[in-house]
Order: structure tokens, then sequence, then C-alpha cells
């Protein structure tokens, strides 16, 4: 509870910091004539790491997108078996962005941004992160027993 707490938290002002930049950024352009090269840039940076720590906050709160028309229609022995291949997915593709995402990181890390000079393995650096967040959110869940989200869908009528 404590670290997704803090996630939340970290994600929360990643939002407002973005939403402030940006505000100083259009201030900047259209009322003193000049953007700063910054706001852009760190605002992008914030966006990545928005999205790529979101993904443990979305699948958490079972806020990810999910078809549960076939796993809702097989009996329930087949549904255990589809959901815990579901999740192999999950953790091989969190594998492989964790992967790719750290030799993106050593690949740029030398390289930095345009403005702010701060070194490009850090926005890189979100895709490993967040992976392994997706990663760790998921293997807690199923220790803690939790149901899957998709097990709460619907069928429509």
């Amino acid at each position: 509870m404590r670290i997704e707490r803090s996630l939340d938290v970290i994600l929360g002002l990643m939002l407002l910091a973005v939403a402030l930049i940006l505000f100083y950024q259009v201030f900047g352009r259209y009322v003193i004539g000049r953007a700063p090269a910054w706001t852009e840039e760190i605002s992008r940076m914030l966006v990545a790491w928005i999205a790529m720590l979101g993904t443990g906050a979305c699948l958490r709160n079972g806020g990810h997108i999910s078809v549960g028309a076939l796993v809702n229609a097989v009996p329930p022995r087949i549904k255990v078996v589809l959901l815990a291949a579901r999740d192999v997915l999950v953790m091989a593709t969190a594998g492989v962005m964790a992967w790719a995402g750290v030799r993106f990181a050593m690949l740029n890390a030398d390289q930095e941004s345009a403005a702010m000079e701060i070194p490009m393995a850090i926005p890189y650096a979100a895709m490993a992160v967040g992976a392994v967040l997706l990663a760790l959110v998921l293997t807690l869940a199923r220790l803690g027993g939790q149901t899957p989200a998709v097990d709460s869908i619907l069928p429509v009528e």
C-alpha cells in the first residue's frame, strides 16, 4: 500500500509539473513573446515517464483495456488457463521492454538533450523502469491472490 500510494503521489506531481510547465510555455509564447526552450523538452520527458510508470498503476487498478468476450465465454477451468497465459504474455512483454529500455538508455547515455543538456539515458530509462514496475505489480498482485481485472468484466446484454 505504501509503494502504491507513493507511485500515485509521484504520478500526480509529474502531471502537475507538466501542466504548470506547459502553462508557462503558453504564457511565455503568447504574453511575453518568447517561449523558453526547456519547457517543451522537460514536458516531453515527463510525459514519457508518466506513461511508463502509469502502466503499473493502471494494471493495479484494472484500468487497462481488455476484451472479456472470450474469457467470459469459456468454462472456469479454461478461463484460469487463459488468464495465466495472459499473465505470462504480459511478463514476457515487460521483460522485452525492460531489456530494450536498458539498451536504449545505454546507447544514448553519452548524448545530451538540446535545451537542458540532460543525459538522454534519463528519458530512455523510463521504458525499463516502467516495464520492471509492470512486472512487479503483476507479480505482487498474483502472489497476493488478487483477481485479474478481466474477471470482473460482465458480458454486454
